[in-house]
């Protein structure tokens, strides 16, 4: 058995302006958090897929082995030639692939079943995969069960696990991270989840698919935190990949209990305006967060009405970013440009907070938006995608549809206007940070 981790043509240069921008951004980070840095040419995190897979299999009792690509020319017969030496006929190798290196799988798939091997072919692209392109589609949720059934019924075929609307999950299946000891000392950060998914809807959102959440056992947390522990000494910055922390009471609590006494970490969470309040401010000191990212998609309460993304004034979330300020943990606003419904009064609302919350917001993580199959926007805006080449879905690229009420380069330009009033804000005179470096 053998997961395959593809490289993506994304590592290549985005735009000057975001590249200057995340230079600086990068220094400002590393300036604030001992040991940060930023991979050159190489993957930021680990590929957490390849961990989740490879304890499913080893649930199920196959052996694996990881053929890790990340870092090599992303061109097809290169990447076949590379996997068919490593292989032979009947080898069976799993993908999952996302937006930017999806044309990638397929082909390199395809080359593979042409030689006799069987692929497997899952993740956030797959329900865009026809039944030529891998030996085997999986669409959904993936369990050690469904695993199983998939490989032990020998291939070809599709499955497929439906979301269901609402409720809370607990997942059991212990990730193994063996095959990603080569990372070691190559990532900045490591990422851990407390729970999987999402209640709110928003239909920009890649993770709004799920429509559960899923909370991870505190036994395999703690399963998780030994591993990092025995394999990633080095780590001490973890980000929780939780999409909203504090959403689930029970998530929360369980990271508490893992870490209570393990104080040499430090912690980074995303969260949801909605959710910050007294008690979950407390647990994240309790927890150690040093920063917490916050999504602001627009300062136009229409587009986030038109999005389903539930939403406060603007002044209650300039509040709510200084209460956290206050309690010593530094605030990244996630900017998501290019939403279909944007218009040029929404861009000049967003700029405005921008400026008006300078002295709250620490950094910002500038995205734009990009129709991912599994968002709700997805079948909504189809027919307005005009560019299929996935290489170029890029959350630094220009709008790859047409939006709504203003033209492509329209929205474009927004974005870079984005990119430079938030370079500038970060590289105003005099600007610094109360927090010590964190070691």
């Amino acid at each position: 058995m053998h997961i395959v981790q593809l490289p993506f043509p994304s590592l290549s240069e985005p735009h000057e302006a975001v590249r200057d921008y995340y230079r600086d951004y990068s220094a400002r980070f590393a300036s604030e958090l001992a040991g940060y840095f930023i991979p050159e040419g190489a993957l930021w995190e680990l590929p957490l897929w390849v961990a989740h897979i490879a304890g499913m299999l080893k649930e199920i009792g196959y052996e694996m082995s990881l053929a890790d690509m990340s870092t090599v020319p992303a061109e097809a017969e290169a990447c076949a030639r590379f996997l068919l030496e490593q292989t032979r006929p009947g080898s069976v190798l799993m993908m999952s692939p996302l937006a930017q290196n999806f044309d990638l799988a397929l082909s390199v798939s395809r080359m593979l079943m042409a030689e006799g091997r069987q692929t497997v072919l899952g993740g956030n692209m797959a329900t865009l995969a026809g039944p030529k392109d891998a030996s085997h589609v999986h669409r959904g949720q993936v369990s050690a069960r469904v695993l199983a059934e998939i490989l032990q019924k020998k291939l070809p075929g599709l499955t497929e696990v439906p979301g269901l609307k609402g409720g809370i999950g607990r997942l059991d299946s212990k990730p193994d991270y063996t095959l990603l000891t080569g990372y070691k000392g190559r990532v900045p950060l490591l990422r851990l989840n407390a729970s999987h998914g999402c209640l709110y809807a928003c239909s920009f959102c890649g993770d709004a698919w799920s429509r559960q959440l899923h909370v991870v056992d505190p036994a395999v947390l703690e399963h998780e935190v030994q591993q990092f522990e025995r394999l990633f000494p080095e780590a001490r910055l973890i980000y929780i990949g939780d999409k909203t922390f504090g959403q689930s009471q029970d998530a929360v609590k369980n990271l508490l209990a893992v870490f209570a006494n393990r104080p040499h970490y430090k912690f980074i969470v995303q969260t949801h305006v909605l959710n910050v309040n007294e008690t979950v401010i407390e647990a994240m000191r309790r927890l150690g967060v040093v920063v917490v990212e916050m999504g602001f998609e627009t300062a136009d309460s229409e587009v986030l009405k038109e999005s389903s993304k539930p939403n406060l004034d603007v002044d209650i979330y300039a509040r709510r970013i200084q209460a956290l300020t206050a309690a010593g943990m530094k605030v990244v606003l996630n900017v998501l440009g290019g939403l279909p419904q944007e218009r040029a009064a929404s861009h000049e609302l967003t700029m405005r907070f921008l400026q008006d919350s300078r002295n709250e917001a620490w950094l910002y993580n500038l995205y734009n938006f990009v129709p991912y199959p599994l968002t709700p926007l997805f079948p909504v805006l189809r027919e307005r995608i005009h560019d299929w080449n996935f290489a170029h879905w890029r959350e630094d690229g220009p709008p790859v549809f047409q939006p709504y009420h203003q033209t492509v380069e329209q929205s474009w330009n927004q974005f870079l206007e984005k990119v430079h009033v938030a370079h500038s804000l970060i590289s105003r005179p005099g600007v610094s940070s109360s927090m010590e470096a964190v070691s």
